[in-house]
């Protein structure tokens, strides 16, 4: 037998479903220990960044922090946070941003900030920080105590060399705690449109004075996300078809890796989201969500968004008032419960194709009505001051600042 013969050639068992074979392995991690002290500091400093794109809100209650925080001082098993490791091409800061973890670091940072308290047995609640304000009336933690909890370690499992779609492939595999809403779900996937659709969220409703200040409707856990990415779904497959955004057919179209959002497409929804603003906030077109006393629900913010696209050319923005307030004033009359399924969605298409051919008067919508009860409040962000005379896109960006990657 020759040399060559002692060898096989791995490419030949690439395709072979006989041979075993690991793919596209991970940079294996390496498992190092901070205290709760390092941890608190690099939050604050920087260092650490606890809201990745993908990355849900806080959704632990007060009673769960002060739990993890009761297992430290008990020295019960914490699992391990987990990093992926993010290097600035420019100065060569280190940043780690938070995979998994985040609910638990956020309870150590309010627990030292004095934002959550520890209750042991006795149900006194004692507090790590207290004010000048607060000093007589909250009980601080003993010196030696602090020191204690300051110096207890966490174990921290750190990824070098991730690409972006790996980061999240790791922040969906190794959730722990609370499970990740469908919403949520979404919000992890990596390729063009989901970009996309980030970068909406974040220059359109979670910017300063953005939809969620001036709309009544639920952008909790990813819900914000998941609305935009249907919106821009349907308005997607026009003129084509008029598509129902399921949660299958939403994943897949945005799963699809080789395929982006032209820039004629995103002009358009530019536009109809600065007009969905305009709708919201100026009081002589505010009359579609001024007039209900019911929040915007999903599938209404949808297709008033949907609406405003087949409305984009030709309509003065009074038409697309009153049309907005049609669309939601037939699909309350049509159904008691206005939630997001095949049904109501079907209802809203049929409405707007009333709405198009002319079926329906749009003449300038109808006075604005006082503020209801849950008219959204302005302030209920405890924001800075803005301007509220101007569409979020043509003001300066304020949003918390998070590295985008793989632009759409």
């Amino acid at each position: 037998m020759s040399s060559d013969e002692d060898y096989t050639d791995d490419t030949e068992n690439i395709s072979d479903p006989s041979v075993f074979r690991i793919w596209d392995p991970l940079q294996i991690p390496i498992t190092l220990h901070y205290t709760t002290e390092q941890l608190h500091a690099m939050i604050h400093e920087g260092d650490v960044d606890l809201d990745p794109e993908y990355q849900r809100a806080v959704v632990w209650s007060s009673s769960k922090q002060m739990a993890i925080i009761d297992s430290l001082f008990h020295n019960y098993y914490i699992p391990p946070v987990v990093f992926a490791i993010s290097k600035d091409p420019v100065d060569g800061a280190v940043t780690r941003l938070c995979v998994d973890g985040k609910q638990r670091l956020t309870s150590i940072q309010k627990f030292f900030d004095g934002q959550v308290h520890h209750c042991p047995r006795t149900k006194k609640q004692w507090w790590y920080t207290t004010s000048t304000a607060t000093r007589g009336s909250r009980s601080e933690i003993p010196v030696l105590q602090k020191r204690v909890f300051a110096q207890k370690l966490i174990t921290c499992i750190e990824y070098h060399h991730l690409s972006p779609a790996a980061e999240r492939e790791v922040f969906q595999r190794v959730q722990l705690g609370m499970s990740l809403t469908s919403a949520e779900k979404l919000q992890a996937i990596s390729s063009p449109w989901a970009n996309y659709i980030t970068h909406l969220e974040k220059t359109h409703v979670t910017i300063d004075g953005g939809l969620v200040d001036v709309i009544a409707f639920d952008d909790t856990r990813g819900r914000a996300f998941q609305n935009i990415a249907q919106l821009v779904y349907c308005c997607a497959g026009l003129p084509a078809a008029q598509r129902i955004p399921s949660a299958a057919k939403l994943e897949k179209w945005l799963t699809v890796p080789d395929e982006r959002p032209s820039a004629a497409f995103r002009d358009a929804i530019g536009a109809v989201l600065d007009r969905l603003w305009e709708l919201a906030r100026i009081s002589e077109h505010d009359a579609p969500f001024r007039s209900f006393k019911a929040k915007v629900s999903p599938v209404e913010f949808v297709f008033i968004g949907v609406l405003l696209y087949t409305m984009r050319n030709g309509y003065a923005a009074a038409e697309q008032s009153r049309a907005a307030f049609v669309l939601r004033r037939d699909i309350r009359k049509a159904h008691v419960d206005v939630r997001f399924n095949a049904r109501v969605a079907a209802d809203c298409w049929r409405i707007i194709d009333s709405i198009e051919n002319g079926e329906v008067d749009i003449e300038p919508p109808m006075a604005s009505q006082p503020p209801s009860s849950t008219t959204p409040r302005v302030n209920r962000r405890k924001r800075k001051s803005y301007d509220y005379t101007q569409p979020p896109s043509a003001r300066p960006q304020r949003t918390r600042s998070k590295k985008t990657r793989d632009v759409y």
